[in-house]
């Protein structure tokens, strides 16, 4: 059986640390609001929002992109949405 190279893909995550602006500490129960504000500014197209085990931090990441142009653009974008 011929071995079929598999086509080149990428995809970026990035993590975000919640912080209480006045005492600049990690936000230990943030606001069930979050997430789904998070999530209602993403295009599903560039990528998505989930939730990570520690709670004061959410990860971001980009659909599966053909190219590192492609994902850099993704990129952006999810960086102007959240």
């Amino acid at each position: 059986m011929p071995h079929r190279e598999q086509p080149f893909t990428i995809g970026i995550e990035e993590e975000y640390l919640l912080v209480d602006p006045e005492t600049r500490d990690l936000v230990a129960d943030p606001p069930e609001d979050v997430m789904r504000d998070c999530e209602a500014l993403i295009d599903e197209d560039c990528g998505a929002v989930r939730p990570e085990f520690i709670r004061a931090q959410i990860e971001v990441g980009t659909a599966v992109c053909q190219s590192i142009a492609e994902a850099r653009d993704k990129l952006t974008k999810l960086r102007r949405c959240v």
